[in-house]
């Protein structure tokens, strides 16, 4: 019984983020980047990060029905073969400070 309830828990805390492929944005061009997201609505990149050794992810989408439940959608950019800043959408949450301030 404790496996169950330990394995629902762990289902749970899955995010959108773990689901499906993840791509590596350095082996791709920004044009296949964005042909990628237009055909799934949403991808999973990984990249380098500023700090030696360590990745980031996120999920980038094509438009704003992407992120219903997971805030609103934003501009970001992601290093690629071709383009360094290579722009693209993700969801962003309302930090509750600055102009996203929740009233």
């Amino acid at each position: 019984m404790k496996k169950i309830i330990m394995l629902a828990a762990i289902g749970m805390i899955s995010t959108n983020a773990m689901a499906g492929p993840m791509y590596n944005s350095k082996s791709m061009t920004c044009a296949s980047i964005h042909e990628k997201i237009a055909s799934e609505g949403s991808i999973v990149l990984k990249y380098p990060s500023h700090q030696p050794g360590s990745l980031m992810y996120n999920r980038y989408v094509s438009n704003s029905m992407s992120c219903l439940g997971q805030g609103s959608m934003t501009s970001a950019s992601v290093p690629t073969s071709d383009d360094p800043s290579c722009k693209v959408k993700t969801c962003s949450f309302a930090t509750g400070k600055g102009p996203n301030k929740n009233h």
